[in-house]
C-alpha cells in the first residue's frame, strides 16, 4: 500500500535534486569555506550562490541573509540577540499567544532578564488594534508569525508593521515565516520587517539548515565568536546543507508558488467538504487560512489514537499540537478559545507539493470507516 504523507508542516521530504547536491558537496567539495586555498574558495562560492538564491526568494540583498541551523535558532538569535545590546530603557516585547515554542521560550528568558512581555491574541479578530495599543516608546520589538504552524491561519504582517512603526519608528519587527516560506510570497521589502526567520526542511532542504534575514543596519548577535556569517553565528558553516537549501530555493519562483497554491487549495477544499459531512468532526482552521495546513478534531477520539489508526493504513498526519510540542497540549488551540474536547482530539493535515487528489480521497475513506469503531471503543465519555 502506497504511503500517504500529510505531515509536511513538520518536515517536507528532501527532493532528489537537493539530495544529489548534498551528496556531491559531501563527496567532492568538503573543504572549509574559510580556507584561502582554491578548494576553500570554491566552498565559499557555493555558500554565496545559495545566499543569493535565498535573497531572490525573500527579495533582499544576499548580505542580509545569515545561515543558521534552522528556524528555532534563527528565532533565538532574532529575539535574544536583538535584546541584549539594545538600550536598557527599551524593555517591552510584544508577541502573539500563538507563536512557535521557540519564540515562547525566548520570551520566558527575556522576562527573566527584566523585559516586559505583552501578549496579543488573534482569536479576537482585532490583532492590528491590539498591537497598535501595546506598542509605545518603551517597546523594543514586536514578533508575529506569518502563518501559524498548527492551524495555517494567516496574519496581516504588513499592516501590523505599519501600525507598530507609526507608534514607534524605532521598534524592531520580527516575523517567523517558517510555514510561509516557499508557499506564499515572503517579500521583505513589501512586508517592511526588520528580522525574518525561515527553515529549510519545510521546503525540501534537509533538517539542520535555515536562516535569518536582518535588514541592513539591524544588529543581532547572541554569542560572539568567529567571523562566519557576518559575525552573527559562529562556527564552520554547514556547507552541504546550505548548498542543498540553495537548490530547494531554485524551485520557489513566484510562478511555482502560485501554481502550487492553487493545487493545494483544491485538495484542501475537497478535504474540508468531506470532513464537514462527518458527524461531530470540527474544522479548527479558519476558512481563509493558508491551504497547506488544516487542523480538525474528531470529537470523542483522542488525537494520538486516530493518528495511530491512520498509520495502520500507511497514512501519516500530525497531532494538532505539532511536532515541536512533542504531543503536549496545544497552546495555540487553547489560546484560540478551544476547549479540552477539541484540543485533545485535534489532528493536523499539512500538504506538500507532491500530494495528489487520490491521496485525499483515500485518507477520507479510511477516516470515515475508522471513526465509528474508534468512538465506540473510546474512553472519552461518548462526546
Amino acid at each position: 500500500m502506497n504511503e500517504i504523507y500529510f505531515d509536511n508542516a513538520a518536515t517536507m521530504k528532501t527532493s532528489l535534486a537537493v539530495a544529489n547536491k548534498i551528496f556531491d558537496v559531501l563527496v567532492n567539495h568538503s573543504a572549509n569555506p574559510s580556507s584561502f586555498h582554491k578548494l576553500g574558495l570554491f566552498a565559499r562560492q557555493l555558500i554565496e550562490e545559495a545566499r543569493k538564491k535565498v535573497g531572490m526568494v525573500l527579495n533582499c540583498d544576499p548580505s542580509e541573509v545569515c545561515f543558521t541551523s534552522g528556524g528555532s535558532e534563527s528565532n533565538m538569535i532574532a529575539l535574544l540577540g536583538s535584546a541584549k545590546p539594545r538600550s536598557k530603557d527599551k524593555k517591552r516585547i510584544v508577541v502573539t499567544a500563538v507563536e512557535h515554542q521557540s519564540v515562547r521560550l525566548c520570551c520566558q528568558k527575556l522576562e527573566a532578564w527584566g523585559y516586559e512581555i505583552k501578549t496579543v491574541n488573534p482569536k479576537d479578530d482585532n490583532l492590528i488594534e491590539q498591537v497598535q495599543a501595546l506598542v509605545d516608546e518603551n517597546t523594543l520589538l514586536v514578533s508575529v508569525m506569518m502563518v501559524n504552524n498548527e492551524t495555517g491561519d494567516l496574519y496581516p504582517i504588513k499592516d501590523l508593521v505599519r501600525v507598530a512603526k507609526r507608534k514607534n519608528p524605532q521598534v524592531l519587527f520580527h516575523c517567523d515565516v517558517a510555514q510561509a516560506f516557499g508557499k506564499i510570497l515572503c517579500d521583505v521589502k513589501e512586508l517592511n520587517v526588520d528580522l525574518l526567520t525561515f527553515s529549510g526542511h519545510k521546503v525540501g532542504a534537509p533538517s539542520g539548515i535555515g536562516g535569518l534575514y536582518l535588514r541592513r543596519g539591524v544588529k543581532s548577535c547572541l554569542v560572539p565568536g568567529g567571523a562566519q556569517e557576518f559575525g552573527i553565528r559562529m562556527g564552520t558553516e554547514n556547507l552541504a546543507a546550505i548548498a542543498g537549501l540553495g537548490v530547494a530555493c531554485e524551485h520557489l519562483t513566484d510562478k511555482n508558488l502560485l501554481v502550487n497554491y492553487k493545487k493545494i487549495g483544491e485538495l484542501r477544499a475537497v478535504l474540508m467538504k468531506r470532513l464537514a459531512s462527518l458527524e461531530k468532526v470540527l474544522i479548527n482552521s479558519r476558512v481563509d487560512s493558508v491551504p497547506y495546513v488544516l487542523n480538525f478534531s474528531v470529537l470523542g477520539v483522542p488525537g494520538q489514537v486516530l493518528l495511530n489508526r491512520l498509520e495502520q493504513d500507511n497514512i501519516f498526519v500530525g497531532l494538532g499540537a505539532a511536532a515541536c510540542s512533542r504531543g503536549k497540549a496545544s497552546h495555540v488551540l487553547k489560546a484560540l478559545g478551544f476547549g479540552e474536547d477539541v484540543t485533545s482530539t485535534a489532528l493536523r493535515v499539512s500538504f506538500g507539493w507532491c500530494n495528489e487528489l487520490d491521496e485525499v480521497k483515500r485518507f477520507c475513506d479510511v477516516l470515515e470507516s475508522a471513526i465509528p469503531e474508534l468512538r465506540a471503543n473510546s474512553t472519552m465519555g461518548g462526546i
